[in-house]
């Protein structure tokens, strides 16, 4: 209970310190704007003197003081019916729909109006804070330097001589300047025990001008329910190791009680008012080891539980950190325990006894006839099952006209019928599986297996496909009219993927094949590939984007025509540059009539062309991130020295480490050119 209490505490740390972040950046906003915003009702002030424009107050069951004695208490009760005593719990006012604002001593009302004016607009913040917290927390509060606190919600209970800027959670946040958690002290407004969290506010030059905070009872989280037996002696305490006097090393300081813990007509902790700091300092010490343990595991955050005296009698210490200077400590005698320990282990054996002698008998004769039906049922299914299993291994072993002779009608001859269905289905999908793996293996053999080797040039090409048959397309083709040193290269990215898009690819590289290195001009070649290609798919709708180039290694020239592909890539090491061959031109397969123009571009030694299909750069990663044409080129800015099928090579492992397992969503294909 105590670690679940603690866990609980630390998971809505989470909640306070998102709400005090959103309250202290709208009050900094507020406080540093250039114009204060105008009031929209005249506010609530109050202070040691007098109390303006108070609104109606409301009674609220969660908002409860301890009465103290004294002629201001019988005064703000004397229409009750019974003065109240000494550490009763009273209705505390409070309106929900302002803030009231508190003077310190010293501070005037005009001196404050112009703050007031500014943090204002903090109500509806604080309103929509506090639907969230609920009955988490007690007060949202903003604290200024000149002594102004403004909280939420309203009420007009401080002390008359109270001045936050004295107590000492202020002057711990004041010297930290970072949102810090404060041991537990009474409330002034409340007078219960309370944690605060608080935030530092800055102003435009970083300069500390106050702080905001949220008050927490104590009890809040800890429910006394989950640990009161009013038969039992139970100690519940939260306990510290931060001390302002070494002297107490050795001892746990006790910063709360829960004083309603024992008491059977009270068990319903309201706002944690339950909880009550020691009238003086109060410590925890026993003189033997486990004690000195027990400070340690508190010191160092560590729960546990522990058997020694308290107080001379035999205890279990139960204990478990809170945040790092809090602890709660739960001490409870051991023959607490053991009573209802003892009493419980005699009913369980009583208990146990009797159902042993009268279940046994039940037991064996379920059993018996059990064991009968089992018998019968189990030749019942057996054979069936064993006529389907039989089914199953010849289908395995490529009898494809193997069935399963099973005609009963329940679920044994629905799942041979079921059988007896999937048996022509899956010789139907192995046929087509294998026919896909003939066409791969086809296709595979229509591109390239090497690259030519040219004087005056380096090769390097890669295709890689996203499904067994892809659309991608590359080539290299002699010049049987031109020389040795003139080949041609294409590159192509057919629409879809699969059977159809394979088809479309082997077709245009039949064309291409057919009219190239004949000698013939480029834009004669391309125009009637587009003518043939365009018949081809009239009733399809696919296309085909193209990009070819006759190079000629000895005068490092390169003739090219970009259908609707990718711009090629040229780099330069020698100056770090890239130029894109843009030349424009439709894709083959839209237009039969298209003309294309063929373009020119010089080349010197050194120079790399590059050439490749959109499936490269458009490859995603797990976060939907492209890989991105800029990474293509710092992967040939840095490889620029290496052989050209390296660069292919690097280019598709960078490719795949991009991806981190997805499959590929595009056939991936690449063509470095290097120039000698």
């Amino acid at each position: 209970m105590a670690e679940g209490t603690a866990a609980i505490i630390n998971l809505e740390d989470r909640l306070y310190r998102t709400t005090l972040k959103s309250v202290r950046s709208e009050a900094e906003n507020l406080l540093t704007a250039q114009k204060s915003p105008s009031l929209m009702r005249p506010p609530f002030i109050t202070s040691p003197k007098k109390v303006l424009n108070e609104p109606t107050l409301v009674i609220d069951p969660n908002y409860k003081k301890t009465a103290m004695m004294g002629r201001g208490m019988h005064r703000q009760m004397k229409h009750s019916e019974k003065p109240p005593e000494k550490g009763d719990l009273i209705d505390l006012p409070i309106s929900p729909d302002h803030m009231s604002y508190w003077l310190s001593p010293g501070l005037s009302e005009s001196e404050a109006m112009p703050f007031v004016r500014r943090i204002s607009p903090l109500l509806h913040m604080f309103q929509a804070c506090s639907s969230t917290l609920n009955t988490l927390a007690l007060w949202q509060e903003v604290t200024l330097e000149n002594g102004l606190q403004a909280t939420y919600p309203a009420h007009n209970s401080f002390p008359p001589m109270y001045d936050p800027r004295i107590s000492l959670w202020y002057k711990e946040v004041k010297k930290e300047l970072k949102t810090v958690w404060t041991l537990p002290v009474p409330d002034p407004a409340t007078r219960s025990l309370c944690y605060r969290l608080s935030s530092p506010l800055f102003n435009e030059k970083d300069e500390f001008i106050g702080a905001t905070s949220l008050v927490i009872p104590v009890g809040t989280t800890i429910s006394s329910s989950m640990i009161i037996n009013a038969e039992q002696n139970v100690n519940i305490m939260m306990v510290s190791t931060r001390y302002e006097n070494d002297s107490h090393k050795d001892k746990l300081l006790i910063v709360g009680r829960n004083e309603g813990a024992l008491e059977e007509s009270t068990t319903k902790n309201i706002m944690g008012h339950f909880w009550q700091a020691p009238p003086e300092p109060e410590y925890v010490f026993e003189n033997n080891p486990e004690f000195s343990s027990l400070v340690d595991d508190i010191t160092m955050q560590r729960a546990g539980v522990l058997q020694m005296n308290y107080k001379g009698i035999p205890a279990l210490w139960t204990y478990s950190p809170i945040n790092d200077s809090l602890a709660l400590l739960i001490v409870i005698p051991v023959s607490d325990f053991t009573a209802e320990a003892d009493e419980a282990e005699q009913y369980v054996s009583e208990s146990i006894t009797r159902q042993i002698k009268e279940t046994t008998l039940i037991v064996l004769s379920i059993i018996s006839f059990l064991s009968i039906v089992a018998y019968f049922v189990s030749q019942s299914l057996s054979s069936p099952i064993r006529q389907i299993s039989e089914a199953v291994i010849k289908v395995g072993n490529g009898d494809w006209n193997a069935r399963a002779d099973l005609h009963s009608k329940d679920e044994l001859g629905e799942l041979a019928e079921n059988f007896n269905f999937m048996v022509p289905q899956l010789r139907e999908h192995s046929s087509i599986l294998q026919a896909l793996s003939l066409a791969d293996e086809a296709q595979q053999n229509l591109l390239p297996q090497t690259t030519p080797e040219v004087s005056g040039a380096e090769i390097g090409a890669k295709c890689v496909f996203s499904e067994k048959t892809g659309g991608d397309y590359f080539d290299f083709i002699g010049c049987q009219t031109c020389g040795k040193d003139v080949f041609a290269t294409a590159i192509g990215d057919v629409s879809g993927h699969g059977i159809s898009a394979a088809l479309l690819m082997t077709s245009a590289r039949a064309y291409i094949r057919a009219l190239t290195g004949k000698g013939r001009p480029l834009v004669e070649v391309v125009s009637k590939v587009n003518a043939l290609v365009t018949e081809d798919c009239a009733q399809t709708g696919h296309f085909m984007t193209l990009f070819t180039a006759i190079c000629d290694t000895k005068n490092k020239t390169v003739n090219w025509i970009r259908a609707g592909h990718d711009p090629g890539l040229i780099y330069t090491p020698e100056t770090d540059e890239f130029e894109e061959m843009i030349g424009t031109g439709l894709a083959i397969g839209v237009d039969e009539y298209y003309l294309y123009k063929e373009h020119f571009t010089q080349l010197k030694s050194g120079q790399i062309l590059t050439l490749y299909t959109d499936g490269i750069w458009e490859a995603h990663s797990p976060k939907g991130e492209q890989f991105s044409k800029e990474q293509v080129r710092q992967i040939i800015r840095e490889n620029c020295d290496k052989p050209a099928q390296e660069i292919v090579e690097e280019i598709h492992t960078q490719v795949a480490a991009h991806r981190r397992g997805l499959p590929l969503e595009d056939d991936c294909t690449v063509i470095i050119i290097k120039f000698l």
